[in-house]
């Protein structure tokens, strides 16, 4: 004869499976979702190991950082400290000042001075005229000078005096704008070789001490190590300072050229007036020669 069953407990058992596949159900909806979530958006990532949520942001960058760190330039930078660092950013100022200058150089027309022989003739023949439509059309600082010279009497000896005294003032402003910038790349290539050489002393300090620490059980390895590393600043601090001092001598080469030029140009606008008065003395002196040959 079959036992009672008790409803309570057949209820129970018979939940049991349900209650189970409902929570395997649960569990496979909500790594479906985390699974769904990730590929939707990729912003986290979960372990397989353990089911948790991963950041992925901070893994990239990490990645981006040590990418950045592994190229060879910034290898040798970084091993060589603060003072590779500070060399760095001396080495980056002065290239962006360098373009700087040669764009500034090229706008305002430094390198383009063949107008020189054609302003000194047209003066000479009295042309006035034609030698202001020359230096208009110009856009060397020295061109701007002689422009404004042309506007200036210079008849007598003391205008002409306080022409050149205008002029020259007005000379030295346009050059003082050009030799702007020149005391920094100049600070550039000599302090970098004197903070190569400061690195390098440190670190033969550092490699000393680490040999008097070690005592009698002194690593070959470790003084050669400390001793490169070391070197590396003042081969850094080389490789700035050479480029910067030869940037600067080549751009003071192009401004004591400008300098000269409107020292010429200053010149003849200031003397126009006997330049012209020498070129009809000269040519009525050719006639003359003529007529006696004649």
């Amino acid at each position: 004869m079959p036992e009672p069953v008790n409803p309570s407990v057949a209820s129970n058992d018979a939940q049991t499976p349900s209650t189970a596949n409902d929570a395997a159900t649960s569990t496979g909806a909500d790594t479906g979702t985390a699974a769904g979530t990730i590929a939707a958006d990729g912003a986290v990532s979960v372990d397989p190991g353990t089911g948790l949520p991963v950041d992925t942001t901070a893994t990239t960058q990490v990645a981006v950082n040590d990418g950045f760190l592994s190229l060879p330039v910034i290898e040798q930078v970084d091993r060589a400290g603060v003072v590779g660092w500070v060399l760095a950013a001396m080495a980056l100022i002065g290239l962006v000042l360098f373009f700087y200058k040669l764009v500034g150089f090229l706008r305002r027309g430094v390198f383009a001075d063949g107008f020189v022989g054609d302003v000194e003739k047209h003066l000479t023949n009295g042309d006035e005229a034609q030698a202001a439509d020359l230096l208009a059309r110009r856009r060397h600082p020295a061109a701007q000078i002689g422009l404004s010279g042309l506007n200036l009497s210079v008849s007598s000896a003391a205008e002409r005096e306080a022409a050149s005294d205008l002029i020259g003032a007005r000379a030295r402003k346009e050059i003082d704008g050009l030799n702007g910038g020149l005391r920094i790349m100049s600070a550039i290539a000599v302090l970098s070789p004197l903070l190569g050489l400061l690195g390098t002393v440190m670190g033969m300090i550092e490699a000393f001490q680490k040999m008097e620490g070690a005592g009698s059980r002194i690593d070959p390895s470790v003084l050669s190590g400390g001793i490169w590393l070391a070197l590396l600043t003042t081969a850094i601090g080389l490789v700035v300072a050479i480029p910067a001092t030869a940037f600067h001598i080549w751009m003071q080469g192009v401004i004591g050229r400008a300098a000269a030029v409107m020292e010429d140009v200053c010149t003849m606008v200031v003397n126009r007036d006997e330049l012209s008065h020498r070129a009809r003395q000269k040519a009525s002196n050719v006639s003359e020669l003529r007529h006696a040959a004649e």
